[in-house]
């Protein structure tokens, strides 16, 4: 069998000139086609609502542990909420919008296993989920949109979804700051008992004694002592908290942890060796009796302290518990759109001419080829072309 016929360029340019016309004008029907057909295709609307991304408040500077309420409630858009490593509270709430809970949710108030003709609701959560548009910007504003042939029915749809989002969060946020107060408040019973005892302590230990008690210097001392030990305990609350709701690692922890050992060890070394810029002699070589005093002296600042301190967290868990007001920050809410997503004309006209030119061009190609080869190789041709050659 001989070879294939060898095609110049110049066979392939005289081919493209001989059907010119043919490889204009084809594409431009097409086109043409392609743009009617585009004005018979359904219109597709799509609505958006933006929201601002959550935003951390400025905490008191008498609040000791208002990180941990905050970290424990930051879901709900306020404080520090654990997440994992290079993931955003936005992320979390496009997963969220995304979840399979509030798509039935949607499903249901809308009734969209009849308006997409689903039997099940895999296929209506399918169907719900390929017409949902999510968007979050690098600056964490997040973008909520719903695609629909109606643009009201769009609207009505992403404002839904945007106000479940809401609930979703508002339940969250409860149910954080329920734990959170149920907690505070078992801790604070705690405390008052502690206080309670180290002040009976005190009172039995003075009356005994004489009402025997410290010089003013001493005094500051075991004052700075104890708010080391307060500091230390609240800081232990922090970690005990945030191992009682399930993290067991985190940066924060990890901070909580290290930042104790620290508080240990300067109460060591003031215990050790005391505070030179107030009184240079070690608690441990006061005399006996000046140093039980102030010991149930310290105990009962401590108590004092951390009492004060859990009982303001405790107020604070309390009204976050009762809080209602909304956790979104709605920038701008979903309007029925006035101007279509899709078809666009435009581009399928483009898509389908662009198609076409390369069709025909390659049918010209190939046509070109044949008549060269019917009239220079006739037994190849017939070879190759069995059924429409002579």
């Amino acid at each position: 069998m001989k070879e294939l016929l060898e095609y110049t360029f110049l066979d392939a340019l005289e081919a493209i000139i001989h059907r010119f016309k043919f490889l204009i004008l084809f594409p431009i029907i097409v086109c043409i086609i392609a743009v009617g057909i585009g004005f018979l295709l359904p219109k597709w609307y799509r609505a958006e609502a933006q929201i601002l991304p959550p935003y951390t408040t400025g905490g008191s500077a008498a609040s000791m542990i208002g990180g941990l309420v905050g970290g424990i409630m930051g879901l709900g858009g306020e404080g520090d909420f654990n997440l994992p490593f290079m993931i955003s509270p936005t992320d979390l709430w496009g997963a969220i919008i995304q979840s399979n809970g509030m798509a039935d949710s949607i499903i249901a108030k809308f009734d969209l296993k009849a308006r997409y003709a689903s039997k099940r609701v895999y296929s209506a959560r399918k169907a719900y989920q390929g017409h949902l548009y999510i968007d979050i910007t690098q600056e964490g504003i997040i973008t909520v949109g719903y695609e629909d042939k109606d643009p009201v029915f769009s609207s009505d749809i992403t404002n839904e979804i945007v106000a479940l989002l809401d609930r979703t969060l508002r339940k969250v946020h409860t149910t954080s700051a329920k734990r959170t107060r149920e907690f505070m408040e078992i801790r604070l019973l705690q405390c008052e008992v502690e206080l309670q005892n180290a002040e009976d302590s005190l009172l039995v230990f003075q009356k005994f004694n004489k009402a025997i008690s410290l010089e003013d210097q001493a005094k500051v001392a075991i004052e700075n002592v104890a708010q080391l030990y307060a500091q230390l305990s609240i800081i232990e609350v922090q970690i005990s908290a945030m191992q009682r709701n399930g993290i067991q690692y985190s940066p924060e922890l990890n901070q909580y942890v290290a930042h104790a050992t620290e508080m240990r060890r300067k109460i060591s070394k003031l215990e050790s060796k005391g505070d030179t810029l107030i009184f240079g002699t070690p608690l441990d070589d006061y005399p006996d009796l000046i140093l039980h005093f102030a010991r149930l002296y310290r105990d009962m600042k401590i108590q004092e302290i951390l009492y004060e301190m859990i009982r303001q967290q405790y107020e604070q868990a309390r009204i976050e518990e009762q809080r209602s007001t909304s956790t979104l920050h709605v920038l701008t809410s979903a309007t029925p759109p006035d101007k279509k997503l899709r078809p666009k004309k435009v581009i399928i006209g483009t898509v389908a001419g662009f198609a076409a030119f390369i069709l025909a061009f390659l049918w010209i190609l190939f046509q070109g080829y044949r008549r060269k080869l019917r009239s220079e190789s006739p037994q190849l041709y017939r070879r190759l072309f069995p059924k429409r050659g002579n």
